[in-house]
């Protein structure tokens, strides 16, 4: 029954409890007075003179009754000449221990020379053990002939003349608190060369004389002033792998028990190292390769980005147990980043501050620091770049003058010192002025479909959800670092809120035949700013919008305008004031990426159109509405591009010009695929705002069968995305020409934030026997 229990207690990492409690054996804790060698042990063997073989025993646990020993070790023997291990695995091994002289005996399984199976013996005789009982040196060691078959070859895994020395070090417990740090070397742009403090805990089970023991614990990813999660990835974490010898495997499970990655191995889940410092231990990967990135903690499914084969996030990771210092990077960022609160385009700046510290635990200056502040210009809104801003930044580096500030001590991008303490800080000073917005919705919230590309600040990788729409970045190049890697980076953003909000981020329209017109749709505009803003009226760009760039899906460039009114857009003025216009920028510079979304190719009617606008050419005060009137009335030209599943996507693009960017963003145009099914008053409902776990009042959708398309439809699915939302109807399976039926949906939000779903109906036509035909309603709500 104990052999059971043990069983269960290595292989469960949830007992930590009983394997504490229950678990038999010798103890894996400080070692005892006298001869201890109870434990779990690194070996070295040194290679043979004739070079036959590299490796042999590598790490395991030893169990001590009186001058018995007994246990398991991991083993790994590579022929000679040869990359590939010849022979690796794992070993029981027997010895003995008298006074202060130690003989170990391992047999391991390897073939003969004519390829028939056999065992090897490995004799490690006379190791001397110190006498706080930390290591066993100056051992000779030997062994019997084996070989292996290495890509059809016989090749020797050592031979009978084979002998050596051979020694091995304690490794103590891989338990208790630790501190560190995870610094980011990948590919992914959102958090390359950021430096992530790391706390946490963890608890080594007990020897049981295995090669290996088991590791539980915790990752908390918190920064030590501000107390609050600042990795994207992950906020805490569990651990569960094993420790053999001073390797370490470990994989990572957030709160679901999702396992989203490992210490480890980027490829491959290869080990980490736990080793000896002056002043404690360490469990590390850095200095692995040529910029110490050689392992590195992978998280997939956690990250923003990532997913089962692409690793979200991988870099180097120091862990310091003890009274070590061994992890403590040269340099500090606080906070890890800067993030601003959302404010009006044209409001007052606002000034955060970023400490950075001189934590080199010598106390010893650091000479040779260097500053860059990069991506806070506005005309980098566009990811193809230009735009009609006005290329002021959004962020800037502020000099104060006072004694203290990093700018004072050398400019940025010049080098300068940093001293040790109690002098060893200055602070960058940072100011948020933003140029340029583009919200989906009010306040910047993010919807879950994916914004049209016009917006890139809402989607870009370096911005999470709920966070930036422009952002900056503060790069610090440091003389040294733990890990190899000398640049930490440090992300700045913030959200800049337009004067005018659209009413809703979307209009969706039903189907509708050529020659027809929905029932027009209302979307308003209120100036949620300070001062008031003038709507500059349309200009003719129908020219520019060619078949040809339409089949392309090219954009056209219209000028920067020289003087007001000559684009579509808006602007700021102050109250009582004339508008005012920036003098244009050189003519290489371009102004507004557009898809010809609206107008008619050839010139003609637009398949969706403005039937009536009290907001061109307006000028609204402060809290002043205005609206347009917008319906769905397809036209020949635009039939060839229809996606026959979806049909129409387009959005509706008020552009700016002037000093300030007052007003960027789109409303989404969609309308469904050709058919004879019809909706009123739309194809979308809006809940607005609703408590979580609070039920809607119920909205309705009227489909109706087209009488003058003359088809049958015949109802073969109905399906719900979304699953805070429920549909009723008294739709019947078939519905003849001219008749209709209601839809009755109802909206409980259990999120917090925008809140999307989807209804799918799926047909078929009887008389022209088209199947598989669809109509979307779209739903919005945000639970709050």
């Amino acid at each position: 029954m104990d052999r059971i229990r043990k069983s269960l207690c290595v292989s469960l990492a949830s007992c930590i409890i009983m394997a504490l409690s229950a678990c038999g054996g010798g103890s894996s804790g400080p070692p005892q007075s006298g001869t201890q060698v109870a434990g779990n042990w690194q070996f070295a063997m040194q290679n043979p003179p004739g070079n036959s073989f590299t490796g042999g025993l590598q790490g395991g646990f030893l169990l001590q009754k009186n001058g018995s020993l007994i246990g398991q070790v991991t083993f790994s023997i590579t022929a000679s000449g040869s990359a590939l291990a010849c022979n690796s695995g794992t070993a029981t091994i027997t010895g003995t221990v008298s006074g202060q002289t130690v003989n170990l005996t391992a047999v391991v399984g390897t073939l003969a020379s004519d390829g028939t199976p056999t065992t090897q013996t490995i004799t490690l005789s006379s190791g001397t053990i110190s006498s706080d009982n930390s290591t066993i040196q100056n051992g000779t060691y030997a062994l019997t002939p084996g070989y292996a078959n290495v890509n059809g070859q016989i090749l020797p895994c050592g031979t009978a003349q084979d002998a050596g020395s051979w020694g091995a070090a304690s490794v103590p417990p891989l338990s208790g608190a630790f501190q560190g740090f995870f610094h980011s070397v990948s590919g992914n742009n959102t958090f390359h060369n950021q430096d992530f403090p790391v706390s946490g805990s963890f608890i080594q089970g007990d020897n049981i004389g295995a090669s290996s023991a088991t590791i539980t614990g915790t990752l908390v990813f918190k920064d030590p002033v501000s107390l609050l999660n600042d990795y994207p990835c992950l906020t805490t974490a569990s651990v569960n792998g094993q420790i053999s010898g001073s390797s370490v495997v470990l994989q990572i499970f957030i709160s679901s028990g999702l396992d989203v990655g490992q210490i480890g191995g980027i490829q491959t889940f290869a080990p980490v190292t736990f080793d000896n410092t002056q002043s404690g231990y360490v469990l590390h990967n850095v200095g692995k390769g040529s910029n110490g990135n050689g392992y590195a903690v992978v998280s997939t499914k956690a990250c923003p980005g990532g997913s089962l084969t692409n690793p979200g996030d991988g870099g180097n990771l120091c862990l310091a147990f003890g009274n070590s210092t061994a992890c403590t990077q040269p340099v500090m960022l606080s906070p890890v980043s800067l993030t601003f609160f959302p404010q009006l385009l044209g409001s007052v700046p606002t000034t955060q501050p970023i400490t950075l510290t001189n934590t080199d635990p010598s106390g010893a200056p650091l000479s040779g620091l260097s500053l860059k502040f990069s991506g806070n210009d506005s005309d980098m809104f566009y990811q193809n770049g230009g735009a009609d801003f006005n290329g002021l930044p959004n962020f800037t580096v502020v000099t104060t003058g006072q004694v203290n500030d990093c700018t004072t001590l050398a400019p940025l991008g010049s080098s300068f010192d940093l001293p040790g303490p109690p002098n060893n800080s200055c602070t960058i000073t940072i100011s948020f002025s933003p140029q340029q917005s583009c919200p989906w919705l009010p306040f910047g919230s993010l919807p879950t479909g994916l914004p049209p590309a016009k917006c890139p600040g809402l989607f870009n990788p370096n911005v999470a959800v709920g966070s930036s729409l422009v952002f900056a970045g503060l790069t610090v190049n440091s003389p040294s670092s733990v890990d190899g890697d000398k640049t930490f980076f440090l992300p700045v953003g913030g959200i800049g809120l337009s004067a005018l909000v659209p009413s809703t981020p979307e209009l969706d329209f039903g189907s509708e035949d050529l020659g027809e017109s929905s029932q027009a749709q209302t979307l308003s505009l209120i100036n949620q700013g300070a001062t008031s803003v003038q709507i500059l009226p349309p200009a003719d760009i129908s020219a520019s919008c060619n078949i040809a760039n339409v089949l392309q899906s090219k954009p056209f460039i219209l000028p920067h305008p020289p003087q007001s009114g000559q684009v579509p857009g808006l602007v700021v003025i102050a109250s009582g004031a004339a508008a005012t216009v920036q003098p244009a920028p050189p003519p290489s510079v371009p102004t507004v990426e557009y898809y010809c979304d609206i107008p008619n190719s050839n010139g003609g009617a637009a398949s969706f159109q403005i039937s009536s606008d009290t907001c061109s050419g307006t000028t609204l005060a402060p809290q002043q509405t205005c609206s347009l009137q917008i319906a769905y009335a397809p036209q020949p030209d635009y039939v060839p591009f229809l996606d026959t599943q979806k049909g129409l996507d387009y959005f509706l693009e008020l552009n700016t010009v002037g000093d300030i960017d007052s007003g960027r963003f789109p409303v989404e145009l969609k309308a469904n695929a050709p058919g004879p099914l019809r909706m009123s008053p739309g194809a979308g409902l809006d809940f607005g705002t609703l408590l979580k776990g609070s039920t809607s009042t119920p909205l309705t959708i009227t489909l109706s069968n087209d009488a003058k398309d003359n088809l049958t439809a015949n109802f073969t699915a109905k399906s719900m995305q979304g699953a805070d939302y429920i549909e009723t109807d008294n739709c019947p399976f078939t519905l003849s020409p001219g008749s209709s039926c209601t839809l009755t949906f109802t909206f409980t939000p259990s999120i917090s934030g925008f809140d999307t779903g989807t209804f799918t109906i799926t047909y078929n036509t009887v008389e022209n026997q088209q199947y598989g035909l669809t109509q979307y309603i779209r739903l919005r709500g945000t639970g709050q």
